[in-house]
């Protein structure tokens, strides 16, 4: 083929995956190392690492293209749509990579991480993780698997996490809504007494979330708030809200009204 062909096929291949082909990839489409190096020094490519390439006038920012570069990598010779359907079966961007893609407050890490089902050796400066995911603890970002913020919080406080970063992660994912409280107390309450830090809800949200103001929080977050830092007051308004309630309701629904009472006040 000529360059303009080869360039033109690459280019309907990388668009199906944000703009990115990884070396193998294109060999599969016919297209050498020789003609990526003159797409390269064409402007028309650029390489990002572990032999992946982006179209040079592709949307996806580093932010994205980076960690997408790390999955495409891991399975190389595949197209994106080749790969497991079952995203928990394939390798999920997890931990502190996780939390970059979220937007939440983890320190860097030098390498990018993934959760994987099985022992599997990834390209360099890559980390798999093996672990069993569900199917709901898993997400996609930008055409990247990645767990769900809830299990990315619970897989950095289960890894050792410093504490100050989980105070930075749980601020962050309750301000934005990407997590309900009382689920998040809820994961992590059984490693308090390995981990060190408190189990009891009032404490809890005292140590990891001591400045945070209900008030711009969602409904769901309110309710949580409340129910942790403030589980009395709750209980204490809980019987006045069933009465209103015609029929008394459920003691769940009278219970929820109350805290988010509590919560909003």
């Amino acid at each position: 083929m000529m360059w303009e062909e080869q360039f033109a096929t690459l280019s309907a291949v990388a668009a199906r995956q944000s703009g990115l082909i990884t070396e193998a990839q294109a060999g599969r489409l016919e297209i050498d190392k020789p003609a990526l190096l003159h797409f390269a020094e064409s402007a028309l490519l650029v390489e990002l690492d572990w032999a992946v390439y982006q179209l040079a006038w592709s949307a996806t920012g580093p932010r994205y293209a980076y960690p997408l570069a790390a999955w495409l990598a891991i399975m190389p010779e595949s197209f994106r749509w080749e790969r497991s359907q079952s995203l928990h079966e394939d390798a999920v961007l997890s931990h502190e990579s996780a939390c970059g893609l979220h937007g939440l407050g983890a320190e860097p890490s030098p390498l990018v991480t993934f959760t994987v089902p099985e022992e599997f050796e990834g390209p360099r400066a890559t980390k798999m993780h093996v672990a069993a995911l569900k199917p709901d603890e898993v997400g996609v970002v930008e055409g990247i698997p990645v767990t769900a913020p809830a299990r990315t919080i619970a897989d950095l406080a289960a890894g050792w996490a410093e504490h100050g970063e989980l105070r930075r992660v749980l601020m962050d994912a309750v301000q934005k809504d990407l997590v309900d409280l009382r689920r998040i107390h809820a994961d992590l309450a059984p490693l308090a007494g390995r981990h060190g830090f408190p189990e009891d809800g009032r404490e809890f949200m005292a140590y990891f979330l001591p400045d945070l103001d209900p008030a711009g929080l969602s409904a769901r977050n309110q309710r949580g708030y409340a129910a942790l830092a403030h589980p009395d007051r709750v209980a204490d308004l809980q019987p006045a809200v069933a009465r209103l309630i015609p029929g008394g309701g459920d003691e769940t629904l009278s219970w929820d009204i109350a805290a988010e009472i509590i919560g909003r006040s």
